[in-house]
């Protein structure tokens, strides 16, 4: 028998392949997330979730995605030392982003899944930001508003949107079909990081919050010589100056923290170092339901 159990999923870029892995432990002890929403990364894994991935799927996807790849470089982004400065300038962005969509899409493609109309209504929410009208904006919920059909929105494009880290990767166009309008929608982490606020926690179903816990104690130090440096320093901060603050409280809520010994934006993995991440998560997850005495008794 499965338990009913809502996910939400914190930004963390390449940390949310431990993220996944505390989020399987969940599933493999007989929990099923009828809801989930997340941010970035967490978006990222939220989707699979949403697709109903199972834990042995979701480690080998894990193993089979070639990380670096999806660091998918910008025209004259490695001309010597105008290349960064160039790539931000043309598209405000290092990286286009259109590999990790391509990925996501096949993923997805592979459970069936293509848009917000092939799940469950209110299966899938995730966070990005309407940098053009500085505002934040939910998806599937907010595309009403630019006149958008979201039943038929590709999951994988909004994904690509709430994971678009300023600087990082080039923001994701949107069309406003009332108005011709067009926005541009960047990474969801700038308007909320956790998004807890997208599930109901006064519903009686559990919720699980999956956070990463920073181990790393090194004082870090950005070299700050130009605009691509700036550029750089900027971001870096936006993803972890949060990390180093007092976390919030949730009373409801089953804070899942998950420790990942990488900077956020180090997609340098490779194959083993990918499933260490996520058995470390695993592992994580699995102890956190014996402490709290959360397993589920199956049938």
């Amino acid at each position: 028998m499965k338990r009913p159990a809502y996910g939400v999923f914190e930004g963390g870029g390449i940390k949310g392949i431990g993220l996944a892995g505390a989020a399987a432990a969940l599933l493999d002890s007989g929990y099923r997330f009828e809801r989930v929403a997340g941010t970035s990364a967490g978006a990222l894994a939220a989707s699979l979730i949403a697709a109903d991935y199972t834990a042995d799927e979701l480690r080998r996807q894990v193993a089979k995605i070639n990380w670096p790849a999806l660091l998918d470089g910008v025209q004259g982004l490695r001309l010597p030392v105008v290349g960064k400065h160039l790539a931000l300038l043309r598209g405000g962005g290092l990286y286009r982003g259109a590999e990790l969509q391509r990925v996501w899409s096949r993923l997805l493609a592979a459970k069936g899944i293509s848009t917000f109309g092939d799940l469950e209504p209110g299966r899938l929410r995730v966070v990005t930001v309407d940098l053009t009208h500085e505002r934040g904006v939910v998806l599937p919920d907010g595309l009403e508003e630019y006149g958008i059909d979201a039943s038929k929105f590709p999951i994988a494009r909004a994904v690509r949107m709430s994971s678009a880290v300023p600087f990082v990767f080039q923001p994701v166009e949107l069309q406003n079909r009332f108005t011709g309008d067009v926005s541009l929608m960047a990474d969801g982490a700038l308007g909320s990081k956790f998004p807890v606020e997208l599930v109901d926690q006064r519903s009686g179903t559990p919720v699980f919050g999956f956070r990463p816990l920073d181990t790393d104690d090194v004082h870090r130090h950005n070299d700050i010589r130009g605009p691509a440096t700036l550029a750089g320093a900027v971001m870096t901060t936006g993803m972890s100056a949060r990390e180093t603050l007092q976390r919030g409280r949730f009373e409801s809520v089953h804070q899942v923290l998950v420790p990942v010994r990488r900077e956020s934006l180090d997609f340098n993995v490779n194959r083993r170092e990918a499933l260490a991440m996520f058995d470390e998560g695993y592992e994580t997850g699995s102890q956190y339901l014996v402490e709290n005495d959360l397993q589920v008794l199956r049938a």
